[in-house]
This record gives structure tokens, C-alpha cells and sequence, in this order.
């Protein structure tokens, strides 16, 4: 029990560096799927007859998503992609709230039912809580 107990103080007085390799091999992952993504664009927007608009949205979206790994894996937090893909987050989840307040209204103005508002909810939900990163919606 004492062993558990001091563990941590032992720690701090060794001053170990902290195991980033959990971290490491995420962004090393993280990256390398993104990468793959999008040299796999043009092969599997063919095969299914996928717009040329489209694929372009895409192909942006998964750039940013690569620039923002990118940027978190060398840690600077005041990096330009990093601080584009906070400020995405924060407008994107306004319009969800927005949203939801919108079909709330109609709601209770008798435009839709209770059924329809809690299946949209849901979905709001859902692109919520993708966004937080998993993190817990309030």
C-alpha cells in the first residue's frame, strides 16, 4: 500500500521525463492516415462517379485535417493552423446550437413534433459530441 502511495513523489524526484510515446505514435498515425486519405481521393472519387466539387471540399477538408495534425505534433499551440481549426470548432458548434434552438422553436410553435425534434436533437448531438473530440457536450 505504501509503495502506491509513494510512487508519484518518487517520480517527481527523479524527474523522469514524461512518456510521450503514446502521444507520439498517435500523430505518427493520426498523419500517416491522412496522408493515405488523400492520395486515395482520386481513385475512390472515380470509382464511385463523385463530383468534381466534391472532391475538391474534400480534398480541403483533409488538407486542414492534415495541417492541424501537423502543427499539434510539434506542439505549438499558437500555430496558424491549429488557432484556423479552433476558431472552425467554435463557429461550427454556434451553428449547432443554433440550430437545436431553431428546432426547439418550431416545436413548441407546433410545426413539428416531438418525435421529429428528438431524432433531429440526435443528430445535433452526434456532430456535437464529433467535434468536442469525444469530450462530454453539456
Amino acid at each position: 500500500m505504501t509503495q502506491g502511495l509513494l510512487l508519484p513523489v518518487a517520480m517527481r524526484w527523479a524527474k523522469l521525463p514524461p512518456d510521450t510515446s503514446v502521444d507520439e505514435e498517435r500523430s505518427l498515425a493520426e498523419t500517416a492516415a491522412i496522408e493515405a486519405a488523400l492520395g486515395a481521393i482520386p481513385k475512390l472519387a472515380a470509382g464511385l462517379g463523385t463530383g468534381p466539387k466534391t472532391v475538391e471540399w474534400l480534398r480541403q477538408e483533409y488538407e486542414g485535417r492534415l495541417a492541424s495534425a501537423q502543427a499539434r505534433s510539434t506542439g505549438a499551440e499558437d500555430h496558424p493552423a491549429l488557432l484556423m481549426h479552433q476558431d472552425y470548432t467554435a463557429l461550427h458548434l454556434a451553428l449547432i446550437a443554433h440550430r437545436r434552438d431553431t428546432v426547439i422553436r418550431l416545436r413548441d410553435e407546433h410545426h413539428i413534433d416531438d418525435t421529429v425534434l428528438r431524432g433531429l436533437q440526435a443528430d445535433l448531438d452526434s456532430e456535437e459530441l464529433r467535434l468536442s473530440g469525444g469530450a462530454t457536450v453539456e
